[in-house]
């Protein structure tokens, strides 16, 4: 600060320096230029006065050849005006009649002069001509016959001009000495203005960094972990400001770091909560029966999801298939998930693992229902495949129609559906559901699925859908189960990008065999 602030002063100094020692020169300019043109102007009058004044008196001169007169009255007028550089009167061709200097009587002018004026036929006037090494101001007039206005000679009259050089040289001299006189004492003034900015500078940096260096303090004092550490405001300026300032952010950081906690916390908690929901789904091995192969992958959208899907053999070698979809997702929503993972597996213990899937989805109705109390419904479709009849049984309660992809007899692959139609689960307590029954031929595709996986978006806002969902099946519908998995993921995935998924993305395929 200190050094900013004398280098303002000098800066400001050196400025006001350079104006007063311009406006000075320009006046000093000024007076100079005056006092040129009233001296250039009073000795133009004068030598024009002398001139008018000796044209008659030559003309007689010429006209009678008589010099004497003339030649005794212009050296009079050297002695009597000290600033007369030289009068004279020439003839026609040049030849001096009459001169301030006698020796240049009787010879032809040989300073520049006589070119200056041998020609007019009026008044001329030559401000400043160099004659014999000095400055003259030259007047000249023609001496004209007065019957025939025939050229008869000139009259010349210069006035030194070493008088306004002496001037000017006493003005420059004066003008030197005050630009002298004003760069000392511009100099003096800046000498004091600096060493009272620097005093200032240093008392108030000073007064600044007191409390900046106390903000240091207790910030030194915060970092090493003492969060009930203020300091205290008792200005309204800038750094009362800060000091308020600073107090806030402490403020904030400890309610930053309690919530930080509770974050942690959460999320350890948010954690377990998904390990736990983890093992309610199969893990993502294939299931390797005679007559079938499954393979399942669960996504959900946040730590914890809404969806959940299960495998279980029941007895003469059936397999039950269930998926589900409760409303939402997060810890909520996987509760529910549990209720209906809990509620499957009494059912199958209570029935002895000889379970009906409308069975099985009316016990499921009521348990999510006395759970949930209808703030929480879930979709839910239960499938039961049976080896030996070579069926598929199913019952639906809300739930997307699972898909069965088969080939006709030309080869060509065509999309059917499990179709059929029931109430979500919770959302009436005696809710009853219908079971169909399909029959399965070998190498038919079964693929069961959460809306998730149509519903999400890329980042421009487009649904994946279910065109793509069956046109990526289709193109791997010739694969093993886990590679069919795989390579429609990795599809949807290349859809999506980047964008979150706003919705958990459960799928099951199957693949039915000769067995």
């Amino acid at each position: 600060m200190i050094v900013a602030t004398t280098a303002l002063i000098v800066v400001i100094v050196a400025l006001f320096g350079v104006l007063s020692v311009w406006n000075m020169g320009r006046m000093f300019d000024e007076t100079a230029k005056r006092s040129e043109e009233v001296t250039t102007t009073a000795l133009r009058r004068r030598a024009e006065t002398s001139v008018r004044t000796l044209v008659p008196m030559s003309r007689t001169a010429i006209q009678q050849n008589d010099w004497i007169t003339l030649r005794d009255f212009i050296p009079a007028i050297g002695k009597e005006d000290p600033e007369l550089a030289f009068v004279y009167v020439a003839d026609k061709d040049g030849q001096v009649m009459a001169h301030t200097q006698k020796e240049k009587l009787e010879k032809k002018v040989a300073d520049p002069s006589w070119e200056a004026i041998k020609g007019a036929k009026e008044t001329v006037v030559k401000t400043k001509i160099r004659i014999e090494g000095n400055d003259v101001l030259l007047v000249g007039r023609p001496i004209m016959s007065a019957e025939s206005q025939e050229r008869l000679g000139m009259v010349a009259v210069a006035y030194s001009l070493r008088f306004l050089e002496q001037q000017l040289v006493e003005l420059k001299r004066a003008k030197e000495a005050q630009f002298l006189a004003t760069w000392r004492n511009t100099t003096m003034l800046g000498l004091v203005f600096i060493i009272i900015g620097a005093l200032v500078a240093v008392f108030q940096g000073m007064r600044i960094a007191r409390p900046i260096k106390l903000l240091a303090v207790r910030a030194a004092q915060i970092a090493a972990g003492n969060l009930e550490t203020r300091v205290e405001v008792s200005s309204g300026d800038e750094i009362g400001l800060l000091g308020e300032k600073f107090n806030f952010m402490a403020d904030q950081l400890v309610l930053l770091l309690r919530q930080t906690a509770e974050k942690a916390t959460m999320e350890k908690e948010l954690e377990v909560a998904r390990t736990i929901q983890e093992t309610l789904v199969p893990p993502t091995d294939v299931i390797d029966k005679q007559y079938i192969k499954l393979a399942g992958y669960f996504q959900p959208a946040t730590q914890c999801g809404g969806d959940w899907w299960t495998v279980h053999e029941l007895q003469a070698g059936k397999l039950l298939v269930v998926i589900g979809d409760v409303t939402g997702h997060g810890v909520p929503s996987a509760m529910i998930t549990a209720a209906a993972k809990a509620a499957c597996d009494s059912v199958r213990a209570f029935t002895n693992e000889d379970v009906t899937v409308t069975y099985l989805l009316e016990i499921m109705n009521r348990a999510i229902f006395e759970a949930a109390k209808r703030k929480f419904v879930m979709t839910c479709f239960a499938s039961v495949i049976d080896p030996q009849a070579k069926t598929i049984t199913f019952a639906n309660a809300g739930h997307n129609f699972p898909y069965l992809y088969r080939k006709d007899d030309a080869g060509k692959g065509q999309f059917g559906a499990l179709m059929t139609r029931g109430n979500r689960l919770g959302d009436l307590q005696e809710s009853k559901y219908q079971a169909k029954e399909m029959t399965l031929q070998p190498d038919d595709v079964l693929v069961w699925y959460t809306d998730g996986i149509v519903e999400c978006e890329n980042d421009a806002g487009e649904e994946y859908g279910e065109k793509r969902f069956r046109a990526a099946i289709r193109r791997a519908e010739g694969r093993p189960p886990a590679e069919m998995r795989d390579e429609v993921v990795s599809a949807a995935s290349a859809f999506f990008g980047q964008k979150p998924r706003k919705d958990d993305i459960t799928m099951v395929f199957a693949r039915i065999y000769g067995g």
